[in-house]
């Protein structure tokens, strides 16, 4: 297992096709921690965030055989947790649930004495509209570029651009209209 762990997650995911279990397993590893924290930047609740979490990476794994050598993994990842996302969100719209915004959006690691400002960021993102907060998280938490982070959602670079702009734009003034305790 350790000549696998120094493979890209791009030949780890081709390799997966005959060895599922031993280069699934390292891919899992390598993106457990960040795809959780996406999922948990969405807005659903810990016992939610854990089944969407264990849905994505099951869908992966039985997909794993369809992933493509041109593309890049994380984006490949991603694209199908946001459609996991999607797929409970319109679930929970045909059962008549509301999807409430929690007030512990974010799992990061704050800098110390940044608790106060992480609350205020939580709850500017949780006014954006679900897409924008994907894209917004994507980018700026996960480190996708915005052309991965578009293919990932289902727009073009483009859009996800102007998207991007109008919701860091929208964070900023949330922000600045918040008011911030003495």
């Amino acid at each position: 297992m350790a000549g696998l762990r120094d493979l890209t997650d791009e030949e780890l995911a081709l390799r997966a096709r005959r060895e599922p279990r031993e280069a699934f397993e390292v891919l899992f590893e390598r993106h457990r921690i960040p795809l959780y924290n996406f999922l948990s930047r969405q807005g659903a609740d810990e016992a939610r965030v854990d089944d969407l979490f264990q849905l994505a990476f099951l869908k992966a794994f039985r997909a794993i055989p369809t992933f493509r050598e041109e593309a890049r993994f994380k984006t490949w990842l991603y694209a199908i947790a946001v459609n996991v996302l999607n797929d409970d969100r319109r679930a929970a719209n045909r059962r008549g649930a509301t999807t409430e915004i929690r007030e512990t959006m974010l799992v990061v690691d704050p800098e110390p004495g940044g608790g106060e400002e992480v609350d205020r960021v939580k709850e500017a993102l949780g006014r954006l509209a679900p897409n924008h907060r994907q894209l917004f998280t994507l980018v700026r938490f996960q480190g996708l570029s915005i052309a991965d982070a578009a293919a990932a959602i289902g727009m073009t670079p483009a859009a996800a651009k102007v998207t991007l702009f109008r919701a860091t734009k929208r964070v900023g003034e949330i922000l600045m209209t918040m008011k911030v305790k003495p």
